[in-house]
């Protein structure tokens, strides 16, 4: 039994960009997120919505936006796929060259989002996912704080890699803000990630090619209680899958060829920190990558973790009077 009945599609030749929205109770914030979509000045589009079984009104407002714009192909999967594998059913069902996920509860900041994005890719050829800047944005659209995390331009797609390790986070942002040629992502999300199975294809892809950043904040991903990113860290799963991820990584000599003194002590203090939970492999992990940082390295991190406090204070002090000023408008 098929698990979704498609539209028909109205579209003859194959888009440039396939824009991608899985649907699951998004009817809070979908309408918004659509609307972002339908304004972007970049037409050579399809959209396609996958409905993945919502018990709330997401169908109805599907349909009213699929007879507004014949871009639109939708369907309800007749079973439950979960966050990932709806996700790779909306890959496989694409025809673009190009990939751009836009979340539910997310939306696109500006109308020239997709056409920038689109550029960036074709003006870099080499170059396997591209990202932007993002506003980071309550349940109520309120600006909680802006993410720029790189320098505007190219980069070695594996030195970013390194710059995640580094971090122990996910620094380029959640698929809102990527776009990516469809056939480097064919293999697909991994289901053995829960939280991080973005993240894991974007190392999938910049293992493939270059990695463009614009820094200007064309997206906006929006954070509440109720998301699954939310429930996953209070379950300590994105924990687990940082250590999976650095496992199955720290094995590739490419990595070991370029690892630096501050992804080794970030990782030495994570896997301290997880010892227990982690098990014995851990333990093992633990003791080799101390074993390669240097004793001197420890007070260079001391001064930049320092340093890179007070940014972060400065930071979070204007978005403090950021939101402040738009909530009194």
């Amino acid at each position: 039994m098929s698990i979704l009945t498609l539209r028909p599609a109205r579209m003859r030749a194959p888009p440039i960009v396939s824009v991608l929205i899985p649907v699951y109770n998004g009817e809070r914030h979908l309408p918004e997120c659509l609307e972002s979509v339908l304004a972007q000045d970049f037409y050579d589009v399809e959209i396609l919505i996958a409905d993945d079984g919502s018990g709330d009104g997401s169908q109805k407002i599907i349909e009213q936006f699929a007879a507004r714009d014949p871009r639109i192909r939708s369907w309800r999967n007749t079973r439950n796929l979960g966050q990932t594998q709806n996700h790779n059913l909306c890959l496989r069902e694409a025809r673009g060259t190009f990939i751009k996920f836009v979340h539910q509860d997310d939306k696109l900041l500006s109308a020239s989002a997709i056409r920038k994005l689109v550029s960036a890719l074709m003006e870099h050829p080499e170059a396997s996912l591209a990202a932007v800047a993002s506003d980071v944005i309550d349940d109520h659209g309120h600006l909680k704080y802006q993410r720029d995390f790189f320098k505007a331009g190219v980069a070695d797609g594996r030195h970013i890699i390194r710059a995640c390790f580094e971090a122990v986070a996910n620094p380029i942002g959640e698929p809102t803000v990527v776009m990516f040629r469809k056939t480097q992502a064919a293999r697909g999300f991994l289901d053995d990630y829960k939280q991080l199975w973005d993240l894991e294809m974007w190392f999938h892809l910049l293992e493939q090619g270059n990695f463009v950043y614009l820094a200007e904040p064309l997206c906006a991903f929006r954070q509440h209680a109720a998301q699954q990113t939310n429930v996953n860290v209070r379950n300590g799963i994105g924990q687990n899958e940082i250590w999976t991820l650095l496992e199955t990584y720290y094995t590739k000599p490419w990595l070991r060829a370029i690892v630096t003194q501050r992804m080794l002590i970030n990782h030495a203090r994570f896997l301290k920190k997880s010892q227990g939970k982690l098990g014995r492999h851990a333990e093992l992990l633990l003791a080799e990558i101390r074993s390669q940082i240097k004793p001197t390295s420890y007070l260079t991190y001391w001064f930049e973790r320092k340093w890179r406090h007070q940014v972060t204070k400065i930071k979070k002090l204007q978005a403090n009077y950021v939101r402040g000023q738009n909530q009194r408008n």
